[in-house]
């Protein structure tokens, strides 16, 4: 019996590895060095799963989106029609925050790396346009009387508040920020009560 293929275990294994580095050093400090000490590994392991530190990036940033992804399909999936404005809402500005400061500690330093490396960059772009997608669909759903630029220019108005609104989280602000946010997110959506009949160009 041959021996088993550790791939899957040992590029989640690095990957883990290399996150806690990007969190704790930034990526720019996270050496291959330093990832191969945080997983208690040679760095030559590491080379021979996942190549060198830029494939090691670009790695982080495919599992960022696939995650993300896999998140926003549970919630579509989720979503009862008759409550679908309050569960976009609830999905956007959760009461206890899903996404932690160290997720997005990694999800800003890998948009922050698309400068330099074209597949990060293309990889962030997918992430951020399918989550305005998602929310643009949900809209849509709901108010269909909407233009469909409407709804997406209103989409990305609220993914843009989400964003902006969990970046702030380690700050600890006082909870009005955060119905603030839900606020402005609220006055958003209802702008789409007046739209003129979709018309698709």
């Amino acid at each position: 019996m041959g021996r088993p293929d550790l791939t899957e275990i040992r590029t989640a294994q690095i990957l883990d590895a290399f996150e806690r580095c990007v969190i704790q050093h930034g990526l720019h400090g996270s050496s291959l060095e330093r990832v191969a000490e945080e997983a208690g590994m040679k760095r030559s392991v590491i080379r021979h799963y996942l190549g060198n530190r830029d494939a090691l990036v670009e790695k982080l940033a495919e599992r960022t989106v696939r995650t993300a992804s896999e998140y926003s399909r549970a919630f579509v999936a989720s979503v009862d029609p008759k409550r679908r404005m309050e569960q976009l809402l609830a999905f956007l500005f959760p009461s206890k925050a899903v996404t932690s400061t160290d997720s997005l500690l990694v999800i800003e330093s890998l948009i922050a790396v698309g400068e330099s490396q074209p597949r990060v960059r293309d990889l962030m772009t997918e992430y951020v346009a399918d989550f305005v997608k998602t929310v643009s669909d949900q809209l849509r759903l709901a108010h269909p009387q909407a233009t469909t630029q409407r709804a997406w220019s209103v989409a990305y108005g609220l993914v843009s508040i989400c964003y902006n609104h969990a970046s702030l989280n380690p700050l600890g602000l006082a909870p009005k920020f955060g119905r603030a946010a839900k606020t402005s997110a609220q006055a958003l959506i209802d702008s789409l009560q007046d739209e003129a009949a979709d018309t698709v160009p």
